[in-house]
């Protein structure tokens, strides 16, 4: 009896190992995913929950929503595509 209570202590250590070493590579993946906060909380439409689609179109970023239609754009992009396209910018935003 005492050596199938030492096979199951071997096994529970092996559980404990792996559960420890499967909390830490989740604890590592989180701080990845908090260090590119900003780029992992858009994607996913406010509108509709919806999983949202990253295009960049002239080194201007914009972020799509297939099942709404919804696209949303930061200042940044925004000047850029202003200055490149001006009065055609209704036209291009139109086409994506």
């Amino acid at each position: 009896m005492k050596k199938s209570g030492m096979g199951q202590d071997k096994f529970i250590e092996l559980d404990v190992r792996k559960l420890k070493d499967f909390e830490a590579e989740r604890k590592r993946l989180l701080a990845s995913v908090m260090q590119k906060g900003s780029d992992i909380k858009l994607m996913c439409c406010p509108r509709c929950n919806n999983s949202l689609n990253e295009k960049i179109i002239s080194d201007i970023k914009i972020v799509l929503c297939e099942q709404c239609s919804g696209g949303w754009i930061d200042k940044k992009s925004l000047v850029k595509l202003l200055v490149l396209f001006g009065d055609t910018a209704d036209c291009l935003l139109d086409q994506v």
